[in-house]
């Protein structure tokens, strides 16, 4: 017997994976009966559409980069992570009008029923604005 290894029969741990092996995410957790990922961070935000509704990337625990962009309301099960987003980067839009409630939701584990505000934003930013021409 000797020492020799095929290249194609190594891999690495499932805990550290090559990138072109796929990892299957956990299974998601439930809240309130439905299927929740858990947020890892907030990756950016911006403001959408004529109402500029807010609206997050996330890195979701243990699965793949993420590139869709979702509603704040989606993340009021994890406003700790929103806070710490809006701590980080205070030029930025936001938090959403509503992030106290639901850390309070979050901290009696109250369920923080929908609100048609929980994607508006406290504040619009101090970033750069961009003035429309007239000509």
């Amino acid at each position: 017997m000797t020492n020799l290894f095929y290249a194609d029969r190594l891999r690495k741990a499932d805990d550290n994976p090559l990138p072109q092996q796929t990892q299957t995410p956990p299974p998601p957790k439930k809240i309130n009966g439905k299927p929740k990922f858990e947020v890892e961070q907030i990756e950016q935000l911006r403001l959408n559409g004529r109402h500029k509704k807010l609206q997050y990337q996330a890195k979701w625990k243990g699965c793949d980069p993420d590139e869709t962009w979702y509603s704040a309301a989606n993340f009021k099960n994890a406003p700790i992570v929103v806070e710490r987003f809006h701590t980080e980067h205070p030029e930025a839009p936001g938090p959403p009008v509503r992030l106290q409630e639901w850390i309070r939701a979050a901290a009696a584990d109250e369920i923080d029923e929908n609100h048609p505000d929980n994607n508006k934003t406290a504040k619009a930013g101090t970033g750069p604005i961009r003035k429309k021409r007239h000509l």
